[in-house]
């Protein structure tokens, strides 16, 4: 008997002689969750955009914390300007905290801790540091895990050169530091 424990995880309830096996089945998806984050860390401390896209599924969208959306296209070339942009990775870490799965599919609440060194518009090199937990939406396909949805960004700090930075505009050494939910 198949029933969901805690968050709507899978959890398998066996009983065999009079004893009761209960197996949580989530933990082989969060081993495979967490070895497509490694994968994605090494891609990016690679600053191989191809192998970054190739983990996403190509129904991929985003909803960003000021309502404007992503698509495939668009996180293509978002990524691939990234890559040509990052001068030196730091300590990169991606963390699954909480794995929901439905079905072919695991909400994961990743956490993400990003300092780097990064040629920003102005084209100088700053120390860029950014962190944020948000929800991303993992499918299974023959292909393996592939990220096809990024929503709710939140508990999100954006750092350039220690001044706190409003991520949804550009970059201006002069602005005073953000201040977030600020009217």
């Amino acid at each position: 008997m198949s029933i969901s424990g805690e968050r709507g995880q899978p959890i398998k309830v066996k009983t065999k002689g009079g004893v009761t096996i209960i197996k949580d089945k989530t933990k082989p998806i969060r081993r495979e969750i967490e070895a497509v984050f490694e994968q994605r860390v090494e891609a990016v401390k690679n600053r191989d955009a191809e192998a970054q896209i190739a983990l996403t599924s190509p129904d991929y969208s985003a909803t960003l914390p000021n309502g404007q959306t992503l698509n495939y296209e668009q996180i293509k070339n978002y990524v691939r300007r990234g890559a040509d942009q990052f001068v030196e990775i730091g300590d990169l870490k991606i963390t699954a905290e909480i794995i929901t799965v439905q079905g072919n599919e695991a909400i994961v609440e990743a956490r993400q801790y990003f300092p780097r060194k990064q040629r920003l518009r102005d084209g100088r090199i700053h120390d860029v540091f950014t962190t944020v937990l948000q929800t991303e939406t993992w499918v299974k396909t023959a292909d393996g895990w592939k990220l096809k949805r990024v929503e709710d960004e939140r508990e999100s700090i954006f750092l350039v050169d220690g001044k706190s930075h409003d991520p949804q505009k550009p970059y201006n050494p002069d602005d005073p530091p953000f201040i977030p939910n600020k009217k």
